[in-house]
């Protein structure tokens, strides 16, 4: 496991400072993204409730292992493309 102490691996190797940052930014504008997504659902409030908490753990999972909440971010987009289209984003007006 990764910290912000100890350094960061990605993709089995370890990363420098820099590409650190690149990776909590990528991280971020998905999950910036995600979250602009669960908001356009037409879920049942609990539905809609229950994915935005996941999100908030994915986020708070980013503080300490980066690799761990992009691999639980991809899960969460992989889960949301498999809804059936009852379920998928509202179609913008």
């Amino acid at each position: 496991m990764s910290c912000h102490n100890c350094g960061v691996e990605h993709q089995g190797r370890h990363v420098n400072e820099f590409e650190e940052v690149e990776l909590f930014a990528e991280l971020a504008t998905r999950l910036k993204v995600a979250h602009a997504r669960v908001r356009r659902l037409q879920l049942p409030n609990e539905a809609k409730v229950a994915l935005i908490r996941r999100l908030l753990v994915i986020t708070d999972a980013a503080k300490h292992d980066l690799a761990d909440a992009s691999r639980r971010l991809t899960k969460l987009m992989n889960e949301l493309d498999a809804e059936p289209a009852s379920s998928r984003e509202a179609a913008e007006a």
